[in-house]
């Protein structure tokens, strides 16, 4: 009965002592999981908030985000310099609505004038105006309108503004009646040539050409 006994304990022993080693295999290799999740490259990780399909419970708006480390409070914007001498440039309200618009678009610009009274029944002088791009056009184009609003307002007149290509890519047209603004980029400005088109002498036919 003594050695049944002891058979029996001896048994009992055994399957005690394998329980535990199961158990100690288990915890260290859940120990070396979580070293190797902790020691993982960032870019390895799961984000929660770029993968919500996978975290359903993850609430984005409770997680406070550093984002001092990429930011430079002292960074400044680099403005071109044709955009910020308009930015510094003044203009008078007191000067003829012609003055002001010719000062403005020549602060950045290759600015040409002509006078076409005696050629053109519709109008009597052109600026015409070869930005440097066509973000640069549209750039002078609202800055010439803004300083045209704001000198009938200082005046408290109204002056009828007719703008023709605002979509466009290469030229814009500001009618003002008695004189008509051109800007184009330097493409349009060549393939147009507005300039020999307006101050080239149109001769008259001779009896040779007829």
């Amino acid at each position: 009965m003594s050695r049944t006994n002891d058979t029996i304990l001896d048994k009992e022993r055994r399957r005690q002592q394998a329980q535990d080693d199961i158990h100690e295999e288990l915890t260290e290799h859940s120990r070396k999981e979580e070293e190797e999740e902790d020691a993982a490259p960032v870019n390895e990780r799961l984000d929660p908030t770029t993968m919500p399909d996978l975290y359903p419970d993850f609430d984005a708006d409770t997680v406070e985000t550093d984002d001092s480390w990429y930011v430079d409070p002292a960074f400044t914007p680099q403005i071109p310099l044709w955009q910020r001498r308009m930015q510094e440039q003044v203009v008078p309200h007191d000067s003829t609505l012609f003055d002001l618009c010719r000062v403005v678009v020549e602060s950045s610009a290759k600015v040409d004038v002509l006078d076409v009274g005696d050629r053109c029944d519709w109008t009597s002088r052109m600026i015409v105006v070869e930005a440097k791009s066509s973000r640069h056009m549209h750039a002078l184009t609202e800055d010439l309108l803004k300083a045209i609003k704001e000198r009938n307002r200082a005046k408290g007149i109204e002056v009828t503004i007719n703008v023709d290509g605002r979509e466009s890519d290469d030229w814009v047209v500001v009618d003002l009646g008695s004189f008509v603004v051109h800007l184009m980029t330097p493409e349009a400005h060549q393939t147009y040539d507005l300039v020999k088109l307006w101050t080239t002498t149109i001769r008259a036919p001779t009896e040779e050409q007829e």
